[in-house]
């Protein structure tokens, strides 16, 4: 009875078209990898363990010269479709096999828009895949992880401490900036409320899609996306997010995987200083901290798209 009345009362509420996998699924995008003779592409579902379907892309050097095989793992509410062919396009014409996975609940992937139920899942869904790709054995693996993706990331090597060779960290979620979070005394009432309402888009929070990028970008580029997620977040979402944040803030002292840790010092959303903090309380024997002053959440849209993509391939180049 509860669970029809809260049916209920969501699809009057907060449902839109986008909160079906099956409605996501039915947008298409113009990519440009025609105008790429040198790179092959490849879209896929594959059904997992759980029986969950997820959406995958891989852009890969046609000639299977490959210098490394990365794994991008995607922020909260991202679409790779829209965002991240770009990153998989430049990679490739690099030389790197790359794989694009839409974790559940993002992008053309299984599962109500935007929700994560368990973030220990997520983490394992990922694993599983990662572990399914098995050519080019003998390249390299890394993981390249963008906003919660480096939280992934992070969670993965403290799990399966030989999963990659090491890893890229773009602006990764530690600690959720304080101007992204709701009063204590608002947190606790959320909280509670989480457990009884957790797929409610009702989490009051002080940013926008366009919060994340660099005035520069067009707020059209933005918002031209049909999968731009511009909703409050779901209530047992943000709880998994600053739970695992927590749980990371706590063992960044374990840290033992190689990494390069980038962010931007106008970052609104997750703070640099968190990652200055990982760079030092990480007990890697290779690690390194580039921080950029005039860059924001998301780095790789904007003005210095190109020198942080240099700083990145040089990092690759001397561990491939």
């Amino acid at each position: 009875m509860f669970q029809t009345i809260y049916n209920l009362i969501y699809n009057f509420l907060f449902y839109t078209q986008y909160d079906e996998a099956k409605n996501r699924r039915n947008i298409n995008y113009s990519y440009p990898i025609n105008l790429y003779s040198t790179i092959s592409y490849i879209e896929q579902y594959i059904i997992n363990s759980r029986n969950i379907k997820l959406y995958y892309q891989k852009f890969c050097p046609k000639n299977n010269n490959i210098i490394s095989k990365i794994f991008f793992l995607h922020g909260y509410s991202a679409n790779n479709s829209y965002w991240a062919t770009n990153y998989g396009i430049k990679l490739a014409e690099k030389g790197h096999c790359v794989y694009i996975l839409d974790a559940e609940g993002h992008g053309k992937s299984d599962g109500l828009w935007a929700y994560i139920d368990d973030f220990s899942i997520l983490v394992e869904d990922y694993y599983e895949f990662i572990n399914s790709i098995n050519e080019f054995p003998n390249a390299k693996s890394f993981l390249w992880g963008e906003s919660m993706g480096g939280a992934t990331t992070i969670q993965l090597f403290r799990k399966y401490p030989n999963i990659a060779s090491g890893a890229i960290l773009i602006a990764p979620m530690i600690k959720i900036s304080n101007d992204a979070k709701p009063s204590k005394s608002l947190e606790n009432i959320l909280i509670w409320l989480s457990h009884y309402l957790p797929t409610w888009p009702i989490l009051p929070n002080n940013t926008q899609p366009h919060s994340g990028f660099h005035p520069l970008v067009s707020r059209n580029i933005i918002y031209d996306n049909p999968l731009c997620y511009d909703r409050k977040p779901r209530l047992r979402t943000a709880l998994q997010l600053y739970n695992i944040s927590c749980e990371i803030e706590k063992n960044l002292h374990t840290i033992l995987f190689p990494f390069i840790v980038i962010h931007g010092k106008k970052d609104k959303l997750t703070e640099w200083q968190h990652s200055k903090i990982l760079y030092h309380k990480a007990i890697s024997d290779d690690k390194e901290i580039i921080l950029y002053d005039e860059c924001y959440h998301c780095l790789l849209e904007g003005p210095y798209q190109e020198i942080i993509y240099e700083d990145i391939y040089n990092w690759l180049q001397i561990r491939t």
